[in-house]
């Protein structure tokens, strides 16, 4: 079983992008047009209280400066605002197909990540590692099981964020960034059912030996087989495990685990 643990894009901006008022009308009152879209988009950092928002998620200082810049690509970078623009329009044209629920950008971070290097995605996961490894137990096992509310998860994840050094913090940013561009532009990497099989299997063994190695209760092991039944603090910790455990492989087996942890 894949563990559902890739966390969430920190911006609550990215998560929720192309759904403020004043982007959506009624579609038979006017034919929407993708440039006045995408000009729109352009306006709304304008006068969107992102900085306020993101101070009162615990943003300050070169970090601030950081977010902000980051919640405005979605705005004003012509590969995402194109495609929010894009979006939008079959929003608007065939509302039934319409997919806004999870987000307009996050997917696309999805789909874009096996592309990336073995280096940034290893960085990535590492960052990856450290703000889940800052969430309280109970939240931190929830997200790792995916029971999480998708604003909750935002919330926590970007208050943590909040707390990053400001180098991490500017080169996590950044390989989002690129990984969105890479999954507007490009197909989503794969691996065939039978390597994403024995990859896995591999983690899962590498995750069994530290545990032994360690000395933690056998009950660990346990929740490894089923974290549906296994405790917040389990679940965190195997959780945590997992991405240790996939940025410290190596060779083609650690390039397939960093694709595999990146699949859609």
């Amino acid at each position: 079983m894949r563990l559902l643990i890739c966390l969430a894009l920190m911006s609550a901006f990215w998560i929720g992008a192309g759904t403020r008022p004043g982007l959506a009308q009624d579609a038979g009152e006017f034919e929407p047009n993708r440039a006045d879209i995408v000009r729109l988009l352009g306006e709304v950092p304008d006068y969107a209280p992102i900085r306020e928002e993101l101070i009162a998620l615990g943003f300050e200082g070169e970090n601030l400066e950081l977010a902000v810049s980051h919640a405005e690509l979605v705005y004003r970078d012509p590969v995402l605002a194109g495609h929010v623009a894009d979006q939008v329009i079959t929003a608007f044209l065939d509302p039934g197909n319409a997919q806004i629920a999870g987000g307009l950008i996050w997917p696309m971070v999805e789909r874009g990540l096996g592309h990336l290097n073995a280096r940034e995605l290893r960085f990535y996961y590492r960052v990856e590692r450290s703000l889940i490894g800052g969430l309280p137990v109970r939240d931190c096992g929830r997200a790792v099981r995916n029971r999480l509310p998708p604003a909750r998860f935002a919330e926590l994840i970007t208050r943590a964020a909040a707390r990053l050094n400001t180098s991490g913090l500017r080169e996590y940013y950044r390989i989002q960034a690129r990984a969105a561009r890479f999954g507007i532009q490009r197909e989503p990497v794969r691996l065939s059912q039978g390597r994403a099989d024995d990859v896995e299997a591999e983690i899962n063994a590498q995750i069994r030996a530290s545990i032994e190695r360690s000395g933690q209760p056998s009950s660990l092991l346990t929740a490894l087989d089923d974290l549906n039944d296994a405790t917040n603090r389990q679940a965190c910790e195997i959780g945590k495990l997992f991405l240790e455990t996939v940025v410290a492989m190596s060779g083609q087996d650690g390039r397939d685990a960093l694709i595999y942890m990146s699949l859609p």
